[in-house]
């Protein structure tokens, strides 16, 4: 394979490594944003057993209360498992980006075996050159 098309792959390696990266730090922010959400769902469940904790109202609120409860609990359950998946996704991404690195460093080392090869064959030639002009 010449040098150009070592290049090109070089090229098509570090901008296939850059979108990992990307998509890694999306999947990062993505995950982020839902555990702020699960923070969030955990903070209006402890807000409302306080509120419940301290209340004289009776009957009414605790059956309004105990529905909102098990609403918060549901969307906490959805959250932990899109945590889990998104985390996940989060792994997978931090692996692709360190396989697109390691394929990236693969094809420089091959351009510069490369380029060190055409070098050689260059002085090489040169050396010959120098021989051939030297003969009577």
């Amino acid at each position: 394979m010449s040098a150009a098309d070592l290049a090109k792959r070089l090229k098509r390696a570090e901008r296939l490594t850059a979108v990992q990266e990307q998509m890694r730090r999306a999947a990062e922010l993505q995950l982020a944003q839902t555990r702020r959400e699960a923070d969030g769902v955990e903070a209006d469940r402890a807000a409302l057993l306080a509120a419940v904790g301290s209340s004289t109202h009776g009957h009414l609120f605790l059956e309004a209360a105990n529905r909102r409860l098990r609403g918060l609990a549901t969307r906490a359950t959805e959250l932990e498992a899109i945590a889990a998946q998104q985390s996940d996704a989060v792994r997978e991404q931090g692996l692709a980006r360190k396989r697109a690195e390691l394929n990236a460093e693969r094809i420089e080392g091959l351009l510069d075996r490369e380029r060190e090869r055409a070098e050689a064959m260059e002085r090489l030639d040169t050396l010959a050159q120098r021989r051939d002009a030297s003969l009577p």
